[in-house]
């Protein structure tokens, strides 16, 4: 409303300004009057444009004495573009301030959420805390009657332990009287001892180590089937014993001592073992007659030790020939290098003789024959005559190739 008023108070000063202006041209034109000498026509112009001049003067003095946006407008602009540089200045300022105290306000948002979730958590452990404490409290009471249940234990354990005393004062008394009659036993056992020693040096029926039966035993069976088959080994070692001594053997010489846990613990062994098993009943020292038979039971995994007609040794030989004692002693090294192979690669001696092998005497006197031919000059071979395992025993044939001249 205030503009509309400020025009119609501009057109109404204008409108009355631009008639009266008229007006004077019009009177000035008419009566041809003269301004500073200047002839009418221009008089008549001048007057015009003091007119117009009046018109705009009049309009500005209206605008200005009515509206202070007009005087600001007219005189205040300067100043008016300098605040406003300001203002936007001061704008840019306040809106880093506000993205700022965004920014702050979020990571006051993060520092409230994680104060609130640390709150939470407070709380929890205080529950959990409080949760422990409640059983603590029930441990504690469950501790305090199983202490006083300790202390009357411990009340009877006293009068027991007093017993015992008194119980162990007797047993020293009783020990006592027991190391005089140990003393006692010592001496006859050292009488009895020599006179065993005496009695060994007599009539010797089995010596220490010999074996009196050996087998192989399949693995893997039932125990109460293996422990069948160590009671079958049993009974020919008493049969070997009963050749042995004879038909004047008694039945007391027949026994064969073996612990019931030595038979129960080997058939276990058999039993869980993936391979065969050799068994051995083996005297356990020198015997004389008339004694029980103490043997032990000897465990050995049974395995193949040579295929049929594999190559065990070999070795070069040079021998008088007309020497029989060195061709004998030549032969018989050659077939202890042979033993002592086998032995390593794990074939069971006899453990009384130490061998493993058995060769036919018709194989010894085919090798002396050769020899014979090549003037005992040559290569001997040994070779397994079958198959050959762990049990033995190593049954051989020999080969020579002569390397001497043929006689």
């Amino acid at each position: 409303m205030y503009g509309v008023f400020l025009i119609m108070v501009l057109v109404v000063t204008g409108g009355a300004i631009a008639f009266i202006g008229d007006r004077l041209g019009s009177k000035v034109g008419k009566k041809k009057l003269t301004v500073f000498g200047m002839r009418p026509k221009y008089t008549s112009i001048l007057v015009t444009i003091l007119t117009g001049i009046s018109i705009t003067t009049m309009t500005l003095a209206v605008m200005t004495t009515v509206s202070d946006n007009v005087r600001t407008a007219l005189f205040g602009m300067d100043k008016l573009q300098q605040s406003m540089v300001e203002a936007e200045q001061r704008l840019g300022t306040a809106a880093k301030e506000l993205e700022r105290a965004k920014a702050e306000q979020k990571y006051t948002d993060e520092e409230l959420q994680k104060a609130k979730a640390a709150v939470a958590n407070l709380h929890a452990q205080r529950d959990e805390l409080e949760e422990r404490t409640r059983e603590l409290q029930n441990g504690n009471s469950l501790l305090e009657a199983a202490k006083k249940e300790l202390t009357e234990k411990n009340t009877v354990l006293a009068d027991s332990n007093k017993k015992l005393e008194d119980g162990n004062r007797k047993l020293e008394e009783s020990n006592r009287k027991l190391v005089e009659t140990n003393e006692q036993l010592e001496s006859r056992n050292e009488s009895l001892t020599t006179g065993i020693q005496i009695m060994r040096e007599g009539d010797i029926t089995f010596r220490a180590g010999e074996v009196l039966s050996s087998g192989v035993i399949k693995a893997g069976r039932d125990e109460h089937e293996i422990y069948s088959d160590l009671q079958v080994l049993t009974e020919i070692a008493r049969n070997n014993i009963s050749r042995r001594l004879g038909d004047q053997a008694s039945e007391a010489e027949k026994q064969i001592w073996i612990l019931e846990p030595d038979y129960l613990q080997a058939s276990k062994v058999i039993s869980a073992s993936k391979d065969d098993m050799i068994v051995r009943i083996v005297s356990v020292g020198n015997l004389i007659r008339g004694e029980n038979v103490r043997t032990v039971l000897q465990l050995y995994r049974n395995k193949k030790v040579f295929d049929a007609d594999e190559l065990i040794t070999s070795t070069s030989i040079d021998v008088d020939i007309n020497d029989e004692e060195a061709v004998d002693m030549a032969i018989t090294s050659f077939l202890k290098r042979v033993n002592g192979i086998a032995t390593r690669k794990g074939m069971l001696p006899d453990p009384i003789s130490g061998n493993v092998g058995v060769i036919e005497g018709e194989e010894i006197y085919k090798a002396i024959d050769t020899l014979h031919v090549y003037n005992g000059k040559g290569m001997i071979y040994a070779y397994s005559k079958g198959t050959c395992e762990v049990f033995g025993p190593l049954r051989l044939k020999l080969k020579i190739i002569g390397t001497g001249q043929v006689f």
